[in-house]
């Protein structure tokens, strides 16, 4: 694989020192199950964290949002006004009562039923966006030509945002992602004023829209819902983040997993495929929470005020939970937490699970093969996710 551009080369040592390579990042697993062999949970000082490793103990992370807390953008010390005070408002970042009150109001707008018939659009999406990638001939980047844009413009078109302004949404979650704070070590989010025009844009369309509603979630909740419009806009935000990034690496992901193991749509099921694929490469690898109390994890106590680092990828690949968990087995169907759980767990889980089969089936009856250019590749650069920021491919049209 080639060697591409790394995002965190100034927080290089915020990463787990086995993990300080593309090599590595790409492929963590082997240090997941010595780090999980060698104890369920562990203090690693030079990151001032404590890492999850086991499924019973990040799976009970995950659930337990009283006492290990999501960790806010703005670290709740910000004024009021503040960019990532505004974003901090979205369900990711929040927990208790205001975390129940807005999930609660949002998920009747996630269930099957009511997106089962975005069904023709995404296929319509889907194939519009092959033709645009072939343009120049067979070989493209499946990831920056496809399998960025598709998923955007599924929850733009969702969400209420005009297909012209997709570079423009893209570029800013790329911003945002670059100064989050870190899902692998107790490193804060920095920069907020580099999140001052998206904050305003989505203030200004939320205004907008509820003086001039359109058929868009953002015009439902702002006349159905009992949500402030600092709350539509920064959850509308998430859902972009959510349904563009993880949505990109679970097709990547699978993109590669279905070439080396031969998987067409014909073979095998592939709603249950990709099930294996979010457990056996997880596009969300790790999560931070912080203790609000003394908590036990493992038999390890971790104070209150203290960063944990749950190993979403480790637990996914469990023996203690999964038959043979280094092996990619198609039809396997997993209980996996890719999607998390407890409190948190993605409420747009069901958007993901109707929309990815649409987009690889199409894909998949779209072209006769595909080859895999594997050494241009380049993977992501952070330990919290695995997928691709290049994946280019040579293709025969069916």
């Amino acid at each position: 694989m080639s060697t591409g551009p790394d995002n965190d080369k100034n927080r290089q040592d915020l990463l787990p020192e086995p993990l300080q390579s593309e090599e590595a990042l790409h492929d963590p697993f082997d240090w997941y199950r010595e780090q999980r062999a060698a104890a369920p949970v562990q203090y690693d000082p030079k990151r001032a964290v404590y890492d999850v490793f086991s499924h019973e103990h990040v799976k009970t992370g995950l659930q337990d949002a009283e006492a290990l807390h999501r960790k806010q953008l703005s670290g709740g010390h910000m004024d009021g006004q503040s960019p990532f005070s505004y974003l901090d408002k979205g369900m990711v970042w929040s927990d208790g009562p205001d975390h129940k009150q807005t999930k609660g109001q949002l998920f009747k707008y996630f269930q099957p039923g009511l997106l089962a018939e975005l069904e023709e659009s995404i296929e319509a999406l889907c194939e519009a966006q092959l033709e645009t990638a072939l343009e120049d001939g067979t070989r493209f980047d499946f990831v920056t030509e496809f399998a960025d844009p598709v998923p955007l413009r599924v929850i733009m078109d969702v969400v209420g945002i005009p297909g012209d302004e997709h570079q423009q949404m893209l570029d800013w979650l790329n911003t945002f992602r670059a100064v989050m704070n870190s899902e692998y070590s107790a490193a804060g989010s920095r920069d907020e004023h580099k999140m001052e025009e998206p904050v305003e844009y989505f203030q200004d369309l939320v205004a907008e829209r509820t003086a001039n509603p359109q058929d868009d979630l953002i015009s439902e909740l702002a006349h159905e819902s009992e949500l402030s419009d600092a709350t539509i806009g920064a959850n509308c935000f998430d859902f972009l983040l959510a349904g563009q990034g993880t949505m990109s690496e679970l097709l990547s992901n699978a993109l590669y997993l279905f070439e080396h193991h031969d998987i067409t749509g014909e073979s095998h099921e592939l709603s249950v495929v990709l099930e294996e694929v979010l457990r056996y490469r997880s596009p969300l690898q790790s999560r931070a929470r912080e203790t609000t109390e003394s908590v036990t994890l493992g038999g390890t106590e971790i104070p209150a005020g203290e960063t944990v680092i749950l190993w979403i990828g480790a637990a996914n690949r469990d023996p203690a939970q999964y038959e043979t968990p280094e092996q990619f087995v198609p039809d396997r169907n997993p209980d996996h937490l890719a999607f998390g759980s407890g409190p948190h767990n993605c409420i747009g889980a069901p958007l993901a699970r109707l929309e990815a089969p649409i987009i690889m089936r199409t894909v998949l009856e779209y072209f006769d093969e595909i080859e895999l250019l594997e050494e241009e590749a380049t993977p992501m650069s952070k330990a919290s996710k695995v997928g691709f920021q290049t994946l280019p491919v040579e293709t025969t049209l069916a």
